[in-house]
């Protein structure tokens, strides 16, 4: 039989347990919708340049590149680099702009707070299709 004190030591971290997980619901909540307001999808320095930066603290986990280009990785608008884990909630980050990925700041697996840089983007002309295909001598 349990005792009434340690019935209320399980009841409170229900509780907690429940608070936290809210507030967990309510950060990616406020990341998805900056996202689709315009907010937090990048910070143009100015220089031909863009800097993605974290929708919110947790874990950087980087996906996997997906299209490669004269030893380049390029990004398309839209396109997600990268998610981070906030306990059991993921955010992706997506890159605002079509881009070649000039440097990455923070590595796979690494904890990050909000706004911190993660990924730097060079602006880049759009790419034809002409310019895509490998032996096309025009």
């Amino acid at each position: 039989m349990t005792s009434p004190v340690a019935s209320r030591g399980v009841g409170q971290d229900l509780r907690d347990e429940s608070r936290q997980e809210r507030a967990e619901r309510e950060a990616s909540q406020d990341a998805t919708e900056q996202v689709e307001q315009g907010q937090g999808t990048g910070e143009s320095v100015g220089l031909g340049v863009r800097l993605l930066v974290s929708p919110g603290a947790g874990r950087l986990r980087h996906l996997p590149p997906v299209e490669f280009h004269d030893g380049a990785e390029w990004v398309t608008a839209g396109q997600a680099v990268a998610v981070v884990e906030q306990g059991r909630v993921t955010v992706e980050v997506r890159s605002p702009i079509d881009a070649r990925v000039a440097g990455i700041l923070v590595r796979d697996g690494e904890p990050v707070a909000q706004g911190q840089p993660l990924v730097w983007l060079e602006e880049a002309p759009r790419r034809t299709k002409a310019a895509d295909r490998p032996g096309d001598g025009r």
